[in-house]
């Protein structure tokens, strides 16, 4: 009865320890593996590269606006300068004509009248005075308008000159927060380096897309100005009796139409697939540097969109926050080419190295 009793209470202990082993392996979090934490490392740290690379940018941007807001303060603030010379100028006439009259009257001009010999010389005489009484008129409605002119200048530098603080303070804050995303990087780095036995590739992974954004962000930004029109469909299908026509384009045409004439661009390259657009750039060893796949969108006015949606470097694929940052502001449509037999896009596809446009006539 008592080794009964025993193996019950062994049994209970051990689905008890059994059980509390399971239960605290599932609620406990998951355990990264090395691999995975080289890749969550890599990531963010190509992240902060990128938002870097994006906050420099900026600055940039800022730095050229600024300068060209203090372009324009200085020619204001010489055309200020020349209003003030003109108007000290039509001051010290005013004023003498202000004497003048003062001190004279309109006796004077009587005199001057009553004093002509005869009828062709008191025209004469009345002319002049004419004359000069419409000169002074004509100083005094200037100077009024050179007062107002000068008014307005006063306030165009005003308002340039808080333009150009807001502009000052702007990137006070970017550059703190430029400085916090290196801080944070170097943080990283600084983590990269107690978890990882060589963390070596790292920073030379972080190097070279440092070297690789200044072309994919080139690539991005002059996308909409490339030579669509140039594009013809390598195929199309018209059916005349519903009016309607599929264009194929493959991606070798496209690229050698859009591409290769652009010196920045040439070691670019299309590819299409079910999944999209997407546009390479090989190194000079010929090994891929970067990738960004991209679906299309047709917009109201018979422009197509493209929407990043993953970037690839060195079979890392980037999180989101990195598109967002390279596509800040720029705009990513653009115009077919003109179409035959004015026909309009109803649809876009895409599969393997071809894009297709569905077209009909309205």
């Amino acid at each position: 009865m008592a080794r009964k009793a025993l193996a019950v209470l062994l049994s209970l202990f051990f689905l008890a320890f059994f059980f509390n082993r399971t239960l605290l392996a599932f609620l406990a979090p998951p355990v990264l593996t090395q691999n995975e934490s080289e890749q969550k490392l890599i990531e963010e740290i190509l992240r902060l590269d990128s938002k870097i690379h994006a906050i420099n940018l900026k600055l940039g941007e800022l730095a050229e606006k600024k300068k060209e807001l203090e372009k324009e303060l200085a020619l204001k603030r010489s055309e200020i300068n020349r209003l003030s010379v003109k108007l000290g100028e039509n001051r010290k006439k005013l004023a003498r004509w202000i004497v003048f009259s003062y001190k004279n009257g309109i006796g004077t001009f009587l005199s001057v009248l009553v004093g002509a010999e005869n009828v062709g010389d008191f025209l004469r005489r009345f002319d002049n005075i004419v004359f000069l009484l419409e000169y002074y008129n004509n100083v005094i409605s200037e100077t009024r308008n050179l007062f107002l002119l000068q008014k307005q200048e006063e306030s165009f530098i005003m308002e340039k000159q808080n333009e150009i603080r807001a502009l000052e303070d702007q990137t006070k804050k970017t550059l703190q927060e430029l400085m916090d995303t290196r801080t944070k990087k170097e943080q990283e780095l600084i983590n990269a380096r107690k978890i990882l036995d060589n963390p070596s590739f790292l920073e030379n992974t972080s190097k070279n897309w440092q070297e690789v954004l200044p072309s994919l962000d080139y690539l991005l930004k002059n996308f909409s100005s490339l030579p669509w029109s140039s594009i013809s469909p390598d195929n199309l299908k018209v059916n005349y009796l519903t009016l309607t026509a599929r264009a194929e384009f493959t991606d070798r045409s496209i690229t050698e139409k859009l591409l290769a004439s652009n010196e920045r661009l040439k070691n670019a390259f299309f590819t299409f697939g079910p999944e999209g657009i997407t546009v390479s750039e090989k190194g000079p060893q010929g090994q891929i540097l970067y990738s960004v796949t991209c679906r299309l969108e047709l917009l109201s006015n018979n422009r197509i969109k493209i929407e990043p949606i993953k970037v690839e470097f060195k079979g890392v694929t980037l999180p989101p926050e990195v598109i967002q940052d390279l596509t800040k502001n720029i705009d990513l449509s653009f115009t077919p080419p003109p179409l035959p037999y004015d026909l309009k896009i109803t649809s876009i596809s895409t599969e393997e190295h071809k894009l297709i446009l569905y077209l009909k006539k309205y």
